[in-house]
């Protein structure tokens, strides 16, 4: 399938529908792409943490990627590599841009998969000769516009954690079941959210910047807020605030109640990154955009509303 529109600039934006694991040569021709100098920017990927393949979620993340630089090599001017800031795994304090293999550990197959195409991919692309551009983002949020997300991530899920909690006990907004609640997080730790169009017009300029090739960017908040910041939000938003005492734990020690077990469950695998105490530089995204700040903002009442409406509108 291949689609044809029309960008602001006047450029032509081409889709196109293919097997990314295909071998290069027939992917190529089924995306029959003309020559030219363009940028090609690959964010095709296999983002769950627990997939129920890994080895899959490394074909799709490793080999297709590689495919697709064997089958475009002699097509682009550049590549734009899609990564994640969390390459840099379980390591804690001030994480540089051009980190990679710091004899780090992983928190999932996600991580290590990402990790593993950042090197064969900059090993590939040194061989073939062709100009490297690798973005990090860090956990990428719903649109601060419409509050739409296209996939289920960090946010989502400490807002989901009251939606269900609503549902079970058949509550509106504005009344709790429990006056207590035990959190497993640091309230002091500063999850790395940045909203998706906050990182779109910093990751256009770094992809068309002259000196961009064989360097590496960091796509994180400038200025990340603490998860007592965004939980005390998120229960604004819902009318709880004031009502509800969270307190923030690193064990939940038994008795656990319903509602704690299914806070604990809900939450489990995006632990690592709520609790992470990781500070990404941001140097070399900093010099590329010399506003690259601006384009952040700190999360608010009404961005959490919009979060919510738009789960409640797509729940299944």
């Amino acid at each position: 399938m291949e689609v044809s529109d029309s960008s602001p600039n006047g450029d032509s934006l081409l889709c196109h529908e293919a097997d990314l694991n295909a071998p290069a040569p027939l992917l190529f021709r089924q995306l029959r792409v003309a020559p030219d100098t363009g940028i090609l920017f690959h964010v095709a990927g296999d983002t769950r943490f627990t997939p129920a393949d890994p080895k899959r979620q490394q074909q799709v993340n490793v080999d297709a990627a590689l495919n697709v630089i064997r089958g475009f090599r002699r097509h682009v001017g550049r590549v734009v590599h899609v990564s994640t800031a969390y390459v840099a795994g379980d390591r804690t304090g001030l994480i540089r841009e051009d980190d990679l293999d710091c004899g780090q550990g992983f928190h999932n197959s996600y991580e290590r998969s990402k990790y593993e195409a950042e090197k064969a991919l900059t090993a590939l692309c040194r061989e073939l000769s062709v100009p490297l551009v690798i973005v990090r983002p860090a956990i990428i949020i719903n649109d601060r516009r419409t509050g739409r997300a296209s996939t289920f991530t960090h946010l989502n899920a400490l807002v989901e954690v009251i939606s269900r909690l609503q549902d079970y006990y058949g509550i509106p907004d504005g009344q709790v079941v429990s006056r207590k609640i035990r959190l497993l997080a640091d309230p002091r730790a500063r999850p790395n959210l940045a909203a998706v169009d906050s990182i779109i017009p910093p990751l256009l300029e770094i992809a068309q910047a002259p000196d961009s090739p064989g360097r590496t960017f960091h796509l994180c908040h400038p200025r990340p807020q603490s998860n007592a910041e965004i939980v005390d939000l998120i229960c604004d938003a819902f009318q709880v605030k004031g009502k509800l005492e969270l307190e923030f734990v690193n064990r939940v020690e038994k008795p656990v109640s319903r509602t704690e077990e299914m806070i604990v469950r809900s939450l489990k695998v995006y632990a690592p990154y709520l609790n992470s105490r990781s500070e990404f530089d941001l140097a070399n995204a900093r010099a590329a955009v010399p506003d690259y700040d601006s384009h952040f903002s700190t999360l608010d009442v009404p961005f959490i509303r919009k979060v919510i409406e738009f789960q409640r509108a797509h729940r299944k």
